[in-house]
């Protein structure tokens, strides 16, 4: 799906939209064309233009309200900061088939956390089942860390970009990065 950077008056970024509400609020003349996609053209019979990759909306006077420094913790992006493969051995998983596991179980007292969630294998979740992690045992191929950002950056936007890389034209309007030091 081709999406839209819109931007406020002030040029800060608000939202990510579709191309056809982008196309919308341009025609409606709510909004400029900052940037286009080289290769997306949309086309009808008497028109046709390059779909808008950043808008900047008129009429949008607000500034973002809610910032935030850290990534959502969902399923998507544990798969993601653990890079698709089982922390225990390595191998490659699937977003439909690796599991969550906790390395201190819920049962020990252990909560649902970036610190303390990993994608693991069928296998090696069964393997270590509902027993702490002890080194040696089982050896964890990096340790589980909450994903920063580098700077604060509105929370709507971080929730629907997460790990995804932006399209090049929106690098100078995304200021922030997913840090991913431990």
């Amino acid at each position: 799906m081709v999406e839209a950077l819109a931007l406020n008056m002030a040029g800060i970024p608000m939202d990510i939209i579709s191309w056809k509400k982008a196309i919308t609020l341009w025609s409606l003349g709510r909004a400029i064309v900052i940037a286009e996609y080289d290769d997306q053209i949309v086309r009808s019979p008497r028109f046709s233009m390059r779909i808008p990759s950043i808008i900047q909306c008129l009429d949008m006077r607000v500034m973002p309200r809610n910032f935030t420094n850290f990534l959502p913790f969902n399923r998507k992006n544990i798969f993601a900061r653990d890079k698709g493969r089982c922390v225990y051995c390595g191998v490659k998983v699937t977003m439909s088939n690796f599991t969550i596991d906790h390395v201190i179980p819920r049962s020990h007292g252990g909560g649902t956390s970036w610190e303390n969630v990993v994608a693991a294998c069928m296998t090696c979740n069964n393997r270590k089942g509902n027993k702490r992690w002890k080194k040696g045992e089982l050896n964890m191929l990096q340790e589980p860390y909450a994903p920063k950002l580098t700077k604060a950056a509105p929370r709507n936007l971080v929730n629907k970009l997460s790990f995804k890389t932006p399209h090049q034209s929106w690098c100078d309007y995304i200021y922030w990065r997913v840090s991913m030091a431990t």
